[in-house]
C-alpha cells in the first residue's frame, strides 16, 4: 500500500510541473513585391500613335498601371491606363497628331493591391522624351507653306494696256493697241502625286479687246482705206504648277474662250528655275487660236524687302499681227503679309516699225 507520505510527494511533483506551452502563431506571409519592366521608346512617326508596353509580375499584385504624358512645353499631364494584351503584356496607347512636332514626355506609375502607388519609370520632374519623326516631304511642305505665311488661297486681278504705236498700211495710219483684264483664284496644294509635288492650281477669267491695223488685207477696187480690225476674246483659263524640287518646277495653262467669230482655245507652259517666291528665271510660251502666241523669259528677284521685282522680254504677235518684241518691268509692294499691289511698265514695237508704252496694274489678297 502507498503510504501517505508517498502520495503526498507524488502530488507535490505533479503540481510543480508547468503546463505545456501553447503552439506559437506563425508570422503573416510576406507579400510578393510588384515588379514592372518597361523599355522606353526613342521616337515615333508623326500621325502614328505612341504604344508603350510593359511586363508586370506577379500580375495578381497589380491594381493599376498608368502612363502620364504631355507635349514638351505643356504644364499638365494627361493619363492613359495600361491594358492587358493577348500576349500577357500590358500596353498603353498615346495619341500623336499629324501636326505634332515637339517631343512627347511621359512617366509611368503603378498601384499594387495594397493601394500603394509608386513611380516605376521616369518621374513628373524628369519625364522621358520621345522624339517625333517627320517624313522629308512633310518638312518640305511645311517650309514652303511658311514662306506663304500658311495662306493657301489667293485672289488676284491683273490689267494692262499695250500700245504698239501707229502703223501705216497702204498709206493710212492705224492704231495698234489692246487691253487685257484678268481675275483669278489660286489654291496651294503641295500634294505629292506619283513622285511629283502639285504646288498649286489657278482658275480665272479674262477679257481682251484690241484695235489693230489690217496687216494682211489688201485694198479692193474702189476702196480708199481698209477698216481697223477689232480682235478680242472673252475666256476662262486654268493653270497647274508642279514642283520637282525647291529650285525647279513646271507650269501648264489651258484656255477656252470665244468671240464674235466663234470658239477659241489656247495652251501654254512655263519652266521655273529658282525658288517660287525668290530669285528665279522663268521661260514661258503660249498660243491662243485667233490671237497668236508668245515666247519669253522673265527674271525675278526679291533683294529689296517688301518690293519683289521682275523684268521680262517677250517675242509675240498678239493680237493677230506681225511679230513684235516687248520689254517689261514690274514691281510689287507688300502692303501686308496678305495684301499685295503691283505696277508694270514697258515698251514694245512690231518688227521695228513704231512702238509704244505698256502700263499695267496688279493686286492680290491671300488667306
Amino acid at each position: 500500500m502507498m503510504t501517505l507520505s508517498t502520495a503526498t510527494c507524488l502530488l507535490l511533483l505533479l503540481t510543480a510541473q508547468k503546463p505545456p506551452a501553447a503552439a506559437a502563431t506563425p508570422p503573416p506571409p510576406v507579400a510578393e513585391p510588384l515588379e514592372v519592366r518597361h523599355v522606353p521608346t526613342a521616337q515615333v512617326v508623326s500621325g502614328n500613335p505612341l504604344v508603350l508596353k510593359a511586363e508586370v509580375a506577379p500580375a495578381w499584385r497589380l491594381g493599376a498601371l498608368v502612363a502620364h504624358y504631355r507635349s514638351t512645353g505643356e504644364k499638365d499631364f494627361r493619363d492613359v491606363a495600361f491594358e492587358l494584351s493577348a500576349d500577357g503584356t500590358y500596353a498603353a496607347t498615346l495619341p500623336v497628331s499629324a501636326d505634332q512636332r515637339v517631343p512627347v514626355e511621359y512617366y509611368v506609375t503603378a498601384r499594387d493591391t495594397d493601394g500603394v502607388e509608386t513611380v516605376r519609370f521616369a518621374s513628373p520632374t524628369q519625364p522621358h522624351p520621345v522624339l517625333i519623326e517627320v517624313d522629308p516631304y512633310s518638312l518640305a511642305r511645311e517650309a514652303v507653306m511658311e514662306v506663304y505665311g500658311q495662306r493657301r488661297s489667293r485672289v488676284g486681278a491683273f490689267g494692262e494696256y499695250v500700245n504698239y504705236g501707229r502703223t501705216t498700211v497702204n498709206g493710212t495710219r492705224y492704231s495698234d493697241r489692246y487691253y487685257r483684264l484678268e481675275a483669278d483664284y489660286l489654291y496651294r496644294l503641295f500634294t505629292q502625286v506619283g513622285g511629283m509635288r502639285i504646288d498649286s492650281i489657278r482658275i480665272g477669267v479674262g477679257h481682251l479687246r484690241a484695235h489693230t491695223p489690217p496687216f494682211d488685207l489688201r485694198l479692193s477696187p474702189g476702196q480708199d482705206a481698209l477698216p481697223t480690225l477689232r480682235p478680242g476674246l472673252d475666256y476662262g483659263f486654268s493653270e497647274l504648277d508642279v514642283g520637282f524640287s525647291p529650285y525647279f518646277g513646271l507650269g501648264a495653262r489651258l484656255m477656252l474662250g470665244g468671240n464674235a467669230t466663234g470658239f477659241s482655245a489656247g495652251f501654254g507652259g512655263r519652266i521655273r528655275i529658282g525658288r517660287p517666291q525668290g530669285a528665279r528665271v522663268e521661260l514661258e510660251g503660249e498660243y491662243t487660236g485667233g490671237l497668236g502666241g508668245l515666247a519669253g523669259i522673265r527674271l525675278a528677284w526679291d533683294t529689296v524687302p517688301r518690293f519683289p521685282m521682275s523684268a521680262a522680254v517677250q517675242v509675240t504677235n498678239v493680237p493677230s499681227g506681225p511679230v513684235g518684241v516687248r520689254l517689261l518691268y514690274r514691281v510689287d509692294y507688300k502692303v501686308s503679309d496678305a495684301f499685295l499691289i503691283g505696277a508694270q511698265a514697258g515698251y514694245q514695237a512690231r518688227a521695228s516699225v513704231g512702238g509704244g508704252p505698256t502700263l499695267g496694274f496688279a493686286a492680290s489678297y491671300g488667306w
